[in-house]
């Protein structure tokens, strides 16, 4: 089995590879400015994300809050679309959605917008795509440098603020091997949180999280 990670110098994707390393996968990595032969591949997991711009929308830089569009959704979908013709049937692809879009906050007008853009995107796109099964992925908050767009900009945020940690790697691992796992007709198109890994395991899709 081969997978691909695009956005693999995220700390996330350091993390997961060599998990999917000992489960049988030869991982092709990819970040930006790298130029690589892609393989055929069976799973794609797409870690690319920004929070920058932090702060109200209308103090930010107008040309920061649409470059933040652009990385989280548009540069995403284009590098996918180049690589989508060396799919294998029935592939899957993880597309990381960011840890709670849904959630109103004040300073991440533009970081929000564009996670719940992905939300949207990874539904249409599933449905368009019978032979290949995508996901949504929601990891939660994870303590990561990504947060470093938080800080730069002297934004409160509790979490950071009392040291929260987050999720652990291997939880989001265990349930991003969950949704490999499972057939498209049952998760096709969702988003799936690392948060709702007992409504996973006991079939509860009614509840998952989902924009409808």
């Amino acid at each position: 089995m081969k997978a691909v990670i695009l956005g693999s110098n995220s700390d996330i994707a350091k993390a997961i590879i060599p998990m999917l390393e000992a489960d049988g996968y030869e991982v092709h990595q990819w970040h930006t400015g790298k130029k690589m032969e892609w393989p055929q591949w069976d799973l794609a997991v797409i870690t690319i994300g920004k929070v920058a711009p932090v702060g109200l929308w209308h103090d930010v830089d107008i040309h920061h809050w649409q470059l933040n569009i652009f990385n989280n959704l548009t540069a995403p979908f284009l590098k996918l679309r180049s690589i989508w013709s060396k799919r294998n049937l029935g592939a899957t692809v993880i597309w990381f959605a960011g840890s709670n879009p849904q959630k109103i906050m004040d300073g991440y007008s533009a970081y929000n917008t564009s996670k719940m853009a992905v939300l949207k995107l990874v539904e249409q796109l599933d449905h368009e795509s019978p032979d290949c099964k995508f996901i949504a992925f929601g990891p939660g908050y994870v303590k990561t440098k990504i947060h470093q767009a938080t800080l730069d900009a002297k934004w409160p945020n509790e979490r950071i603020e009392r040291g929260d940690e987050g999720n652990s790697m291997e939880d989001i691992y265990k349930a991003m091997r969950w949704c490999i796992e499972q057939p498209k007709r049952n998760i096709g198109g969702r988003n799936i949180c690392v948060s709702d890994m007992g409504k996973m395991i006991t079939g509860d899709f009614g509840k998952l999280r989902r924009v409808e």
